[in-house]
């Protein structure tokens, strides 16, 4: 069965059609400067500018036709194990952006994810997607909980699990502010937005959602993707576009602050969570 499903993922692959005419997500693709891939499929993101992803800052520093699987909106009991093996049969590694109160509700899931060797970043404690019209102090105890949720969930892990809570941060839809972004860059912490996303937050179906992803991330030369594990129709579509963005000639690779981001953040003034 499965050889006929690969089978099926590349011949849609190549009937898809051209992405000519469909809007970028920002600029073209350019080659990377900066951090290089590892052997390993690892991208270490710089600490300047710190503000990533072109739909809002500057175009993240992947490797050409590479795409960084980043997944929001967890830990979710229902659909992040399916999710897990999904990128486990293809040896894919990503970096899950948690909802705080969810990650303390299932602090089980957290360690999972990270003994899968996926790296873990915040999405804020409960999701607020009009955060920047918070009051400094509220806005600041909403990232810092989000973030003491995912320190303790990994409270009792060996040290190589607590190194994969990354420094990073993505603000609820988007929806930032330049003063929170600075606040966070104070600290170390790495504002992560993207190249693009699948769209499957609004209710679309699988094939659909193959479809926009792959013209999306042909129409950007790739970069870091955003999906969402809790969307049941991108679970039944992550297969299929998996393989097909593999068939299309894209790589995976996995982002990360880097040891000297994390120790940054960790030891610098006033930090968001332990070493």
């Amino acid at each position: 069965m499965r050889p006929i499903l690969i089978l099926m993922a590349v011949l849609l692959a190549l009937w898809l059609p051209s992405p000519d005419g469909v809007p970028s997500a920002g600029a073209g693709p350019v080659e990377a400067s900066g951090p290089g891939e590892s052997p390993e499929g690892v991208v270490v993101l710089p600490a300047s500018p710190g503000r990533y992803g072109n739909l809002q800052h500057v175009r993240t520093p992947l490797p050409p036709r590479s795409i960084a699987l980043t997944f929001d909106d967890g830990p979710d009991p229902t659909y992040l194990p399916r999710v897990l093996d999904i990128l486990d049969v293809r040896g894919i590694k990503a970096t899950f952006f948690f909802v705080g109160v969810y990650a303390e509700r299932r602090p089980d899931l957290v360690r999972e994810v990270t003994r899968r060797g996926h790296n873990v970043a915040s999405h804020s404690w409960s999701h607020p997607t009009r955060l920047r019209y918070w009051s400094p102090a509220e806005a600041h105890r909403e990232i810092r909980r989000g973030f003491a949720a995912l320190d303790q969930a990994l409270a009792e892990s060996p040290p190589e699990q607590r190194a994969r809570l990354e420094p990073m941060f993505r603000f609820p839809g988007l929806n930032e502010s330049p003063a929170l972004a600075r606040w966070l860059g104070d600290r170390g912490i790495l504002v992560v937005s993207a190249e693009g996303g699948t769209d499957d937050w609004r209710g679309l179906g699988a094939d659909a959602i193959l479809r926009r992803t792959v013209s999306v991330m042909e129409a950007s030369g790739g970069g870091v993707l955003i999906l969402h594990e809790t969307r049941p129709r991108m679970i039944e579509a992550l297969p299929a576009l998996l393989d097909t963005l593999t068939a299309r000639g894209f790589t995976f690779v996995q982002i990360t602050a880097g040891p000297e981001g994390r120790a940054r953040a960790v030891e610098g003034a006033d930090p968001l969570f332990r070493p």
